[in-house]
């Protein structure tokens, strides 16, 4: 019976060390943890030897010790996986009130991967793929059929002569993109809500911009 209540402890001063790493975040704080863990482990099992017998709380310095190595020796391992993150390392300035839902992360994800995001300049719901990104011809095509892909947006009412130049090599295109004018600028803030909807209505998302 002993021995299950031991094994019981163990299993439970382990749950408690995960919850402790997984909790504790911040790099000073993780430090200054671990180096008490590391320091009351010995302790415990120097100075408390009779009273850990005892209650049969043997797993006690041995989990606290190793739970102080290990918030020590890691104390900047989640900033390591934030900072890693493509979006964190493009995007250092985002507009106020820019959307931070799960269809804005993945369409930021896109323009990142296709486009190219400046890391010095502000990125909003107004900046423009053409005008702001440089965006146009075959770059422009090549990542408006992956949006229709990705998100599955009805492209049906799209023009893109409406905002981009045809690729250089496509002279047919080019013939019809001709007399169209002066180009419109198509922002993120367009992107975002034909995701949103699922659907390109060039009104709507123009007048909205």
């Amino acid at each position: 019976m002993s021995e299950h209540i031991q094994w019981i402890n163990l299993l439970l001063f382990l749950i408690l060390a995960a919850v402790i790493d997984k909790t504790i975040r911040l790099p000073l704080l993780r430090k200054w943890l671990g180096l008490c863990l590391l320091i009351t482990g010995p302790t415990l099992l120097l100075y408390a030897t009779s009273w850990i017998i005892a209650t049969q709380l043997e797993s006690l310095p041995i989990v606290t010790f190793v739970t102080g190595i290990g918030l020590l020796s890691t104390p900047n391992i989640y900033c390591k996986v934030n900072n890693t993150h493509p979006l964190m390392t493009a995007l250092m300035n985002l507009s106020p009130n820019f959307p931070e839902d799960p269809a804005m992360q993945q369409l930021l994800q896109l323009l990142h991967e296709e486009i190219g995001l400046p890391k010095h300049k502000a990125i909003g719901l107004h900046t423009s793929l053409n005008f702001d990104l440089g965006c146009d011809g075959a770059e422009a095509k090549q990542f408006m059929e992956t949006l229709e892909q990705d998100f599955g947006v009805d492209l049906s009412d799209y023009d893109a002569y409406r905002y981009f130049q045809p690729p250089v090599f496509d002279v047919f295109l080019k013939r019809r993109a001709k007399g169209r004018g002066d180009k419109i600028p198509l922002t993120i803030g367009m992107l975002y809500l034909a995701i949103k909807t699922h659907s390109w209505d060039t009104q709507t998302l123009e007048n909205l911009s």
